[in-house]
């Protein structure tokens, strides 16, 4: 009985087919894979629309007021009345980025110039304005070292909030983006 072996040039196509596979499958895993960016965004996002919206309905740090005031909302920077942030610490144009440092778990040491790093998230947060303020979303591109502005979020002084593009545009459709996780 004659064994029968796999010629060369059964082996080389073998070979062939397995790679278009395999490089066609990876294409498909890629696209699969969530973002990393895309992800950080997300979670700071939500993170920042549901602190803003807890501080501006919190009568201890924001008294409601006349609507026509310059002081009116976040534009308030006099002290909180009362509860943990009733101090001269949270008062004046620090009073919006501590409390929402805090907010996130971050210390009021650890933030300089209304800019803060999250450990949690991986982001550096900076915060402008005097009410109304932008909080815009910084991450480290790990291949080059440097800051990737991942967009951000626009705060009104009466806590509305509206959805700022960076970098990348994370905004422009936030059903897909929450979709994708």
């Amino acid at each position: 009985m004659k064994r029968r072996a796999f010629t060369l040039m059964e082996i080389l196509l073998t070979i062939g087919i397995v790679g278009i596979v395999g490089t066609l499958l990876a294409r498909v895993i890629s696209g699969v894979m969530p973002d990393v960016n895309k992800a950080k965004f997300l979670r700071a996002y939500t993170a920042s629309r549901t602190i803003v919206r807890d501080m501006v309905n919190d009568s201890m740090l924001y008294p409601d007021e006349d609507d026509t005031l310059p002081t009116y909302g976040f534009a308030n920077t006099a002290a909180p009345v009362g509860g943990p942030y009733a101090s001269s610490t949270y008062s004046g144009p620090d009073k919006f980025p501590l409390i929402f440092a805090d907010k996130l778990g971050i210390s009021a040491s650890n933030v300089s110039e209304h800019e803060f790093y999250s450990v949690r998230d991986n982001i550096t947060y900076k915060i402008s304005g005097d009410g109304p303020y932008t909080i815009n979303y910084y991450a480290k591109n790990p291949k080059t070292n440097t800051e990737i502005n991942l967009g951000g979020l626009e705060v009104a002084n009466d806590g509305g909030t509206k959805c700022l593009i960076g970098d990348v545009d994370y905004c422009t459709n936030m059903t897909d983006l929450r979709r994708g996780f």
